[in-house]
């Protein structure tokens, strides 16, 4: 498998397709395999890059303090290992707050930038959703049916859950977080999440941008809290940028609604 050195830690990647340059990063939990239901069309058209970042998938996975600058800089290093020197960027979830720092901090590798059901900081309810996925993960373990079970009740909507792909995205689930990171990974992430602050790194995005959340995300929601700072709010504080709110969707669009997240991401890159 390609790879790249990071200071010691080896980074996987993997190029398929031709066209623009399109990377995508992960959520927290899920790696590269976020984007199962969508990289296949992506493909078609753009050169996509997929990766894991530090402690994922097929990424090593060290034990250490995790933050998404730290991740931002990793991309930003093996980019120019791998002689890309501009793309568009996709970030999904914890990617998507990754792709905030990246957008950011390194503005002239990117051509257009897309967020999905992030958050530039997260209000109690979301730091507490985090800190019971720590504890659900110490105490049954990465690849439990109960942190599935758990993750799977917030990210996905009621009308879903009750279909039969909805059951069985449980399992989805449950696979994903099994074989793509530790529990101390995972709980770094978590940390991560809680403690960022990305709201002073909004305005200096200069990239094209779509934000895209599902209306009944309780995860990552549209409107925070008083004391966080939601989807809305990260495409009122990006320069250039539109919102793109699915309805009856949760915090997975790409899993919900794979079709209509190609259309309206394909929409805006090509544009």
């Amino acid at each position: 498998m390609p790879s790249v050195s990071l200071e010691g830690t080896n980074i996987w990647y993997e190029i398929g397709g031709e066209g623009p340059n399109l990377l995508q990063i992960g959520g927290a939990g899920f790696a590269h395999d976020n984007f199962a239901n969508v990289v296949d069309d992506f493909r078609q058209h753009y050169s996509v890059i997929d990766f894991d970042l530090r402690g994922y998938g097929n990424s090593d996975r060290p034990d250490q303090d995790y933050s998404m600058e730290t991740w931002a800089d990793d991309i930003a290093d093996m980019l120019g290992q791998i002689g890309i020197t501009r793309t568009h960027v996709h970030g999904t979830s914890m990617g998507g707050m990754v792709a905030i720092k990246l957008a950011a901090k390194y503005p002239d590798l990117i051509d257009k930038l897309v967020i999905g059901c992030a958050a530039a900081k997260c209000d109690r309810t979301a730091r507490i959703h985090f800190e019971l996925w720590k504890f659900i993960a110490r105490n049954a373990g990465m690849d439990s049916e109960e942190l599935a079970t758990e993750i799977s009740t917030k990210a996905l909507t009621r009308q879903f859950l009750d279909t039969d792909q909805g059951k069985a995205s449980i399992e989805h689930v449950r696979g994903m977080l099994g074989r793509n990171c530790s529990v101390n990974v995972f709980s770094s992430a978590c940390d991560a999440m809680i403690e960022m602050d990305l709201r002073p790194d909004l305005p200096n995005i200069s990239a094209p941008t779509l934000v895209m959340d599902g209306d009944v995300d309780v995860l990552t929601p549209l409107d925070m809290g008083p004391d966080g700072a939601g989807n809305r709010y990260i495409a009122e504080q990006i320069p250039n940028s539109e919102l793109y709110i699915f309805k009856d969707c949760g915090h997975t669009n790409l899993l919900e609604y794979p079709e209509e997240s190609i259309d309206v991401i394909r929409r805006f890159l090509d544009a």
